[in-house]
């Protein structure tokens, strides 16, 4: 039975929702039988991961990450990094909260919190990108991925989702295609892309429709490449994105893959979890069920996970 559990924060997640509710989460985890920590992130860079490895190391039997998807990021990162892995737990206190609405958790902490009492868990897949970074939800690859990363704080408290949108679309003029060398489970493409996703969950960035058959736990991503198209054509496909019908085009790649390597003579953005990652040359690979999550079971058989 699960009984120390660390909640690390980030007090800016959430429109400052987080001080209004830790009381109550904090009193219902305490009833629950939980010795709870609370720990704030700091104005170091990485400061939550830091936090989480070094908990991990101390043997907490659970960190549980309250914030968005940046702070679940961040805290897998830490425990991925140790030998020793607690249970993760998540608190939705973020913009769109992927992965969390993944793991069936309510969009309400006091819910979500009730829910991580219960003491419910399932192994999931992990991303491991390059040596030593990981992600839980999904990799992105190209321009369109600054988006997540570049929305402001302020943006995001103000527009909540629409924040996203509004600077994707901002960003469709800028979108150009480079040239790429994808290698996929002994597949190969060369050729200009727009953009891809290699995704654990069907949830990115509040669309749930992107990869409906995505599962957290089969030890695959869901590979999606969006070859060159013209604004008519992309704008097409938009469209079929809202319908779900988009992987039949011609435009899109999809695959169920394991390992997927990048490369190409014009560097490319990858971000994690919606957190800047670096740059092309990148491999990445599925780690299969490495990590023991809390989740709401019931919700992911309705989900068919």
């Amino acid at each position: 039975m699960f009984k120390t559990a660390m909640i690390i924060y980030n007090p800016a997640a959430g429109q400052n929702k987080f001080h209004k509710t830790m009381p109550e989460v904090e009193q219902l985890l305490n009833q629950a039988g939980y010795e709870v920590t609370l720990v704030s992130s700091t104005k170091d860079p990485k400061s939550i991961t830091k936090i989480a490895f070094q908990a991990s190391n101390e043997g907490w039997q659970a960190i549980i990450a309250a914030g968005g998807d940046g702070t679940v990021n961040e805290v897998v990162n830490g425990i991925m990094r140790s030998n020793k892995r607690p249970v993760l737990g998540i608190l939705p206190f973020g913009t769109t909260n992927d992965y969390a609405r993944a793991l069936g958790f309510h969009k309400d902490p006091i819910e979500a919190a009730r829910q991580i009492a219960e003491r419910k868990t399932m192994k999931v897949d992990i991303g491991k990108g390059n040596e030593d970074e990981y992600f839980i939800n999904n990799a992105a690859l190209g321009k369109i991925t600054e988006i997540t990363y570049a929305v402001s704080e302020r943006e995001k408290k103000r527009y909540g989702r629409l924040a996203y949108l509004f600077n994707g679309l901002k960003m469709l003029p800028q979108l150009k295609p480079v040239d790429v060398r994808m290698e996929f489970d002994g597949e190969t493409f060369e050729g200009p892309i727009l953009l891809s996703f290699i995704n654990n969950s069907h949830t990115v960035g509040g669309l749930e429709s992107l990869v409906r058959d995505a599962k957290i736990n089969d030890g695959y991503f869901d590979l999606l490449i969006l070859k060159k198209v013209s604004p008519a054509r992309l704008f097409s496909l938009f469209l079929l994105l809202k319908r779900g019908t988009h992987l039949q085009s011609e435009d899109v790649i999809y695959r169920r893959v394991k390992n997927v390597k990048v490369a190409g003579d014009t560097p490319l953005n990858f971000s994690y979890d919606g957190v800047y990652g670096g740059e092309t040359p990148y491999t990445v690979e599925c780690l299969h069920q490495a990590l023991e999550v809390f989740a709401d079971q019931d919700k992911l058989k309705s989900m068919s996970y």
